[in-house]
């Protein structure tokens, strides 16, 4: 059973509510245009509304420190998506001209605009109602990062702040190489910054990702200023820039960016520029002082590792056991284990982390063990220090440049080498094996590759010598662990240099080595026949063998590059190596070798043959030279050779043979040559291009010259060492040019004696000069037109009276010359007419090296009291000599009594050794 109940409604009621229903929608159907314009006017009515609200925001966000209303947000979404749909409405309406022929349709279309239009008056109504659009933010956003204690990096954060004080330092760039503490810096800096009342209304850290976009770096910025991060996410870079620019002009803030990779132009981010007027600051880390530059810094600030007391006390932090570090037995170890580190701040600290827990000697000398033999092996190395320093390895612009820091990761740990050998042995161990490119310039081209590789903190400028690289140890073990393919393929490169061994390591360790380096050691004898068909590179150079036993080369068909240098003790090359017809480059120099064999023409892809300083060397059979048809280096400079004539003996008799033989060589472009003879000097001469192929030139034993004419310079013009010796005759070295005189005028007439030379010549390439045991030369004056000398070294010329004789130099219309202003190295040595250095005093700024030995007349030298600054002159010199020394003035005596280093004085002539 169910209820039953009853409604009662009028009749007159229902009748009425039904004509209200059917008249309210019949209004749907009728008057379409004036609903049209009613939409229009509602929506130009919004726009407006709109437009005030949003300029209410940037007005509030334009003044800083105020973000705006979630509410206000929401709000101007839903206008813009409402006028976006109210604008389709009246654009339908527009293609149909208003016209509708079903009712249905007509009906329904006239529905929306009228409900549309309600939604755009109920909008409109709700903006003019906002009191607030926006909440203020606090004045300093910035919160305190995680920081660790700065460590030897005081005096660095000092520099730093001092540049917040600096009106002219707007933008700041800290460099260094990867984990040397940049970081760790910065972060002291954001929170000191956010503790103190410097004055700063914004403290923006940004940490910046490899190949992280502008539009990424500007979401960064933008929600550090409390912009929303879902809204700037969905807006283009032109808006967002829009959005931070508003913000942040007019006002004084702090740009903290960590670990740039590339430039960012952060103008176009939105980013005011700093400068004196806004006192703005812009604070970077990076690896690469190159970007530094880019990033227009105004002052780059290079963050180094730390010096040895520092790296201890980081360490012993990091260990946090005073009794495991200060036990006798384990102290020593313990700094060999810092070491090791090479002041690095994050491999101290990851070190130091693994050895905490390690208490007795015997877990230390592993710990050293391991970090010299293969870094990579040791706890926590390979994660956290070498992955994070295979980003600049990475990072390189090319393979080139990972060749060359390859080069200097096969010799041994701290190494220092000079600019040019580096240079030298990348390009013909490396690049100038690999490419059939004209190679006249390598030079300049490896110049540019070491500055790449100074200026990513790569290598680092030796302290006291522009001139000579190194590399920290950390980062050579990054570059061998990368060049094993990260640890996968363990001794592809067999590298242990300069560890004592004194006998090759066990062959099996041989199998799958592409490349083994062993300088630097104490091998006598190899025994061994390893098999590595694989291997390209041998190195056994600076060693002290005497041996190589049959077979050792027999299975190294592969072999390209073979050095064998300094092994003064070594006096045969094994046949052997004249059947590994895939060798390109072969390094004897200083060797005790005395023949090369004839079977060494096999090699017609020789491109280096690198005898220099051979001077037990008396035999090059003919034909040898001349059939190594792709040589483009033969250094053979200060090599042997026998003074009897023999037809079969290019290096016999004056070297005329040896003239003969290299001018066959069209692929030559670098070769050193020794030439002992009138006769050979002349067909030297007579030889242009192989003039201009020559980088240093020994000539020796010259009889009948009485004046040597060094204007050949000019064709040889990449020469860069000049030696001469033994020239008994010989009384000048002379330049003909053209001259005026008092008397006439006049072409090939000798430097000096009043002569006034038109134009000086300049010999810019020649880097240093050696004369030894010429008895009748009286001057070197002709040294005053090479520049960029580095090294002068004159010994046992009995008849020399001045070194430069500058007096007698007259310019028509210029300035002379000033000599020595590269000069790092003076050696006199057994001068006993010797009177003057030089006529006039002369600033040295770069000299460091002096040895005055045997010149009883010389009594002074060229210096005064306003010598230009530069490093320390260390000297080598009799006592008494030094003594003896007549000065300028008392100035003069009191700068140089500190200005030399005079802890190498001999005490008497009994001591010395020539």
């Amino acid at each position: 059973m169910g209820s039953v109940f009853s409604v009662s409604i009028s009749g007159d009621a229902l009748i009425t509510q039904g004509c209200t229903y059917i008249a309210h929608q019949a209004g749907y159907l009728r008057g379409l245009a004036n609903k049209l314009d009613d939409l229009r006017s509602a929506l130009n009515e919004l726009e407006a509304v709109r437009n005030d609200v949003q300029r209410r925001v940037d007005v509030a966000e334009h003044g800083g420190n105020v973000k705006r209303l979630d509410l206000v947000q929401a709000w101007l979404k839903s206008v813009d998506d409402s006028l976006s749909e109210a604008r389709a409405l009246i654009e339908a309406a527009n293609e149909n001209n208003g016209c509708f022929c079903v009712t249905v349709e007509r009906y329904k279309f006239g529905k929306r605009i009228v409900n549309k239009k309600g939604q755009l008056t109920e909008l409109a109504s709700k903006g003019v109602s906002f009191d607030v659009v926006g909440e203020r933010l606090a004045t300093k956003p910035a919160t305190l990062r995680p920081s660790e204690p700065l460590v030897g990096v005081e005096t660095k954060f000092e520099e730093i702040w001092r540049c917040f004080e600096d009106d002219n330092v707007g933008v700041i760039g800290l460099y260094g190489m990867g984990g040397v503490g940049k970081t760790t810096l910065l972060t002291e800096i954001h929170n000191k910054l956010a503790r103190s009342t410097i004055g700063f209304d914004y403290v923006i850290w940004v940490d910046v990702k490899r190949n992280q976009t502008l539009d990424e770096v500007q979401v960064s910025i933008g929600k550090k200023l409390g912009l929303d991060e879902v809204m700037l996410a969905s807006k283009n870079e032109h808006d967002k820039y829009e959005d931070i620019s508003r913000i942040l002009n007019g006002k004084k803030f702090i740009l903290l960016l960590d670990n740039l990779w590339e430039r960012f132009d952060l103008l176009k981010a939105g980013v005011p520029h700093p400068n004196e007027d806004n006192g703005c600051k812009i604070l970077f880390t990076t690896r690469s002082e190159i970007l530094c530059g880019q990033m227009e810094a105004h002052k780059k600030i290079k963050i180094g590792c730390l010096d040895p007391d520092k790296a201890w006390e980081l360490f012993c932090n990091k260990v946090r056991d005073d009794a495991v570090v200060n036990h006798p037995d384990i102290i020593a170890l313990a700094k060999s284990v810092v070491n090791e580190c090479g002041g690095l701040p994050l491999a101290l600290v990851t070190v130091g982390r693994a050895m905490a827990s390690k208490k007795t000697p015997q877990e230390w000398c592993h710990a050293i063990a391991t970090l010299q033999r293969s870094a990579s092996e040791f706890s926590g190395m390979e994660k956290e220090v070498l992955l994070l320093l295979k980003f600049s390895y990475d990072s390189l612009p090319n393979e080139a440049i990972k060749a060359c820091l390859l080069r200097l990761a096969l010799h041994p740990e701290s190494s220092e080498i000079t600019k040019g050998s580096l240079i030298r042995e990348w390009f013909w161990c490396a690049e100038g094996l690999q490419s059939d490119h004209d190679a006249v310039d390598y030079v300049h081209r490896g110049y540019d590759i070491i500055g790449t590789l100074l200026s990513t903190c790569l290598l680092e400028q030796a302290a006291d010598d522009e001139r000579y690289v190194r590399m920290h140890d950390v980062v050579r073990d990054m570059v061998l662990w990368v060049s094993s393919e990260c640890g996968k393929q363990k001794n592809t490169y067999l590298v242990e240099p300069e560890l004592g061994l004194q006998k090759v390591p066990g062959v099996g360790k041989w199998n799958n080595a592409r490349v083994v380096s062993l300088m630097y050691n104490k091998i006598e004898e190899i025994t061994e026949e390893p098999v590595c068909p694989n291997l390209e590179e041998l190195r056994l150079g600076h060693n002290s063998l005497k041996k190589i036993a049959p077979g050792f080369f027999s299975s190294m068909g592969a072999l390209r590059v073979l050095d064998l240098s300094h092994n003064k003790n070594l006096t045969e090359l094994p046949l052997e190596v004249c059947q590994l017809v895939s060798l390109e480059n072969i390094n004897l120099e200083f060797t005790g070798i005395r023949r090369l064999p004839v079977e060494l023409r096999k090699l017609v892809k020789l491109k280096v043959l690198d005898i220099t300083g051979t001077s037990q060397l008396t035999v090059i059979p003919r034909n040898v030279l001349s059939s190594l048809s792709a040589l483009r280096a033969l250094r053979m400079a200060s090599c042997g050779s026998t003074n009897q004539m023999q037809e079969d003996n290019v290096i016999s008799g004056g070297n005329e043979l040896l003239i003969d033989e290299v001018r066959q060589l069209s692929n030559l472009i670098v070769i050193d040559l020794t030439l002992r003879s009138d006769r050979a000097f002349s067909l030297f001469l007579s030889f242009k291009d192989l003039m201009i192929c020559t980088k240093a030139l020994c000539i020796q034993r010259l009889k009948d010259s009485t004046s040597l004419d060094i204007m050949f310079f000019e064709v040889a013009k990449n020469l860069e060492w000049l030696y001469i010796s033994d020239c008994e005759n010989l009384a000048s070295l002379s330049i003909t040019t053209q001259t005026e005189t008092q008397n006439s005028n006049a072409s090939g007439t000798i430097i000096g004696r009043g002569s006034t030379i038109k134009q000086w010549p300049c010999f810019k390439k020649l880097l240093v000069i050696e004369v030894r045991r010429c008895l009748r030369l009286k001057d070197l004056t002709v040294m005053c037109f090479a520049p960029n000398l580095e090294f002068v070294e004159i010994m046992f010329c009995e008849g020399l009276e001045k070194v430069l004789a500058t007096a007698d130099l007259v310019g028509s219309g210029g300035e002379t010359p000033t000599p020595f202003a590269k000069l790092r190295m003076l050696w006199l040595v057994k001068l006993p007419q010797l009177t003057s250095i030089c006529d006039e005093t002369l600033p040295f700024p770069v000299l460091n090296k002096v040895i005055v030995l045997s010149c009883p007349r010389l009594k002074s030298l060229p210096v005064n009291s306003r010598r230009a600054e530069g490093p320390k002159i260390k000297m080598w010199t009799e006592e008494n000599w030094w003594n003896g020394l007549q000065w300028e003035n008392e100035a003069t005596a009191n700068t140089f009594a500190t200005d030399f280093d005079t802890s190498s004085f001999f005490k008497d002539k009994s001591q010395i050794r020539l």
